[in-house]
């Protein structure tokens, strides 16, 4: 049974600056090497912290007028995106702290957000007006490259909560609330849709991206093949009911972990679908809005965020 340590914790505030201390972290990843976090909220800013000692980086203001509800990091390490309830989507360099694309096209606001193809060529965003859309990083044109909706073909029936990319296949997998995870060939905008049967709030991929998490407000997380839709496993023991919460893999593949509203995470074996871990994350009454492990291989380390304005990296020893 793994034993959770937590090592560091994360606010968006510095010493001389408590202001933006109790706003919701509704966001937090790792960078590609896993050396830095990158949180955001309902501070309108998002920052960069080292993932070992917790030390805030960086703080990145001037995002926009409502909050961040996504971010994703470059595997370069040296770009962030972020999208939020104003509508925008925005590229930062991460040196100089300047946006440099900012993008909007989605009506309501954007609740997804990765980057896909190779060097971060394309950025995939899922956004409250049921479609997700792509934006070429590369170009200064404002307007996307490809739009997939009801008018495309691709007939999402509410919000796209969530994505998940295969770069290898080219292929963008898109939680819905309308209770689907469709799985979207980049490249020709052909759609697979798998129906889930409650809404969805995240997908996540394995290592060998085979296998898809899906994390639903019936308080569960499935488990997926994403050739053929055939359902694997399911993993109970946390609350999702009612606000939006996250799962993930570790990095090995071996457990499946997921946030909840009460403030736990709760790990559990991959294979058997037993937890062999629960720990208070954050306060009862703050949801555990975010979780997300380190992609280096031997780094037991994850993070997560909360309502309480708080971020945490634990380790699973």
């Amino acid at each position: 049974m793994p034993r959770v340590a937590r090592i560091a914790s994360l606010t968006h505030s510095t010493a001389n600056d408590v202001s933006l201390k109790r706003d919701a972290i509704l966001c937090a990843r790792f960078s590609a090497n896993g050396d830095f976090i990158a949180t955001g909220g309902r501070a309108r800013a998002f920052a960069l912290h080292n993932s070992r000692t917790g030390a805030l980086v960086k703080t990145y203001g001037g995002v926009g007028a409502k909050e961040i509800r996504a971010l994703a990091c470059a595997s370069s390490n040296d770009a962030v995106v972020t999208a939020g309830g104003d509508r925008e989507i925005a590229l930062w360099d991460v040196a100089t702290g300047v946006a440099t694309r900012k993008w909007v096209g989605h009506v309501g606001g954007a609740n997804a957000v990765a980057f896909a193809a190779r060097g971060g060529a394309v950025v995939v965003t899922g956004g409250d007006d049921a479609s997700v859309k792509m934006w070429d990083t590369r170009s200064w044109n404002a307007q996307a490259v490809q739009s997939l909706d009801a008018r495309s073909g691709v007939a999402f029936a509410d919000a796209v909560t969530s994505i998940a990319i295969d770069d290898e296949r080219a292929r963008a997998s898109c939680a819905s609330v309308d209770g689907s995870v469709r799985t979207i060939d980049i490249r020709r905008g052909a759609c697979d849709v798998d129906e889930i049967g409650a809404a969805v709030t995240c997908v996540r991929l394995s290592g060998d991206r085979k296998c898809a998490l899906v994390g639903c407000l019936t308080s569960r997380v499935g488990l997926i093949d994403v050739a053929n839709g055939d359902g694997l496993a399911t993993y109970r023991g946390h609350v999702a009911e009612t606000v939006k919460t996250e799962c993930c893999f570790t990095n090995d593949d071996a457990y499946v972990i997921a946030g909840s509203e009460d403030g736990r995470v709760v790990v559990w074996d991959l294979v058997t679908s037993s937890v062999v871990s629960e720990f208070q994350a954050h306060g009862e009454r703050s949801a555990v809005c975010a979780v997300d492990y380190s992609p280096r291989q031997g780094d037991a380390r994850l993070v997560t965020s909360g309502a309480d304005g708080y971020a945490h990296v634990w380790v699973l020893e």
